[in-house]
C-alpha cells in the first residue's frame, strides 16, 4: 500500500502495519487506518499517520516519561474498540501539540493501541487529567525530568 503524505513523503505500507481505529480519533472520527512511525530526529516522539489522509498525522508521546504515576482512568465500555484482553499488549500515548519551547501534552484524552490486535481508540479519562501538559522542549531536557 501506497501512501502519500505531507510530513514524510511517499510511505510504502503493508496493510498488515496498519493500526485500525474503529470509532477514528477525537476530531477525526472519519479516519480509521493509521500507521505508527518513529520519529528518527527525537526518540521520544512518534507518529501516528493517517492512511487516507496524507496531511493527517499527529505527534505522540508515552506520557510516562513525564508523569511517572499516569494512569488512564476508564470504563470497560470505552475499551470495547480494542478488544482488549489480559494478555495483550498496549501502548498509552498522548498528543503533542504547541510550537517550539511551548509544547503541552493532552493528558486528558490518551491514544491506546492495542499492539496484538492492531486496534486503537482514544478515549477521555474518568479524572481530572489537565488537557495542556507542558513538556520539555528538548531531547536532553526530556531526558533529565524522564530520569
Amino acid at each position: 500500500m501506497r501512501i502519500d503524505t505531507q510530513r514524510f513523503g511517499c510511505l510504502e505500507a503493508d496493510e498488515r502495519q496498519l493500526f485500525l481505529f474503529p470509532e477514528g480519533l477525537i476530531g477525526l472520527e472519519s479516519l480509521r487506518q493509521w500507521l505508527l512511525i518513529p520519529d528518527f530526529e527525537n526518540p521520544l516522539v512518534a507518529w501516528l499517520q493517517s492512511a487516507s489522509r496524507g496531511e493527517r498525522a499527529l505527534a505522540l508521546i508515552s506520557p510516562r516519561l513525564f508523569v511517572p504515576g499516569y494512569r488512564v482512568q476508564v470504563t470497560r465500555r470505552a475499551l470495547e474498540a480494542i478488544q482488549l484482553r489480559n494478555q495483550d499488549r498496549v501502548f498509552i500515548l498522548t498528543t503533542l501539540s504547541g510550537k517550539p519551547g511551548e509544547v503541552t501534552t493532552n493528558l486528558r484524552a490518551p491514544v491506546l493501541i492495542n499492539l496484538d490486535r492492531r486496534l486503537g481508540c482514544q478515549v477521555v479519562t474518568g479524572d481530572e487529567q489537565p488537557v495542556q501538559f507542558s513538556v520539555p522542549a528538548s531531547i536532553e531536557e526530556a531526558r533529565r525530568v524522564a530520569a
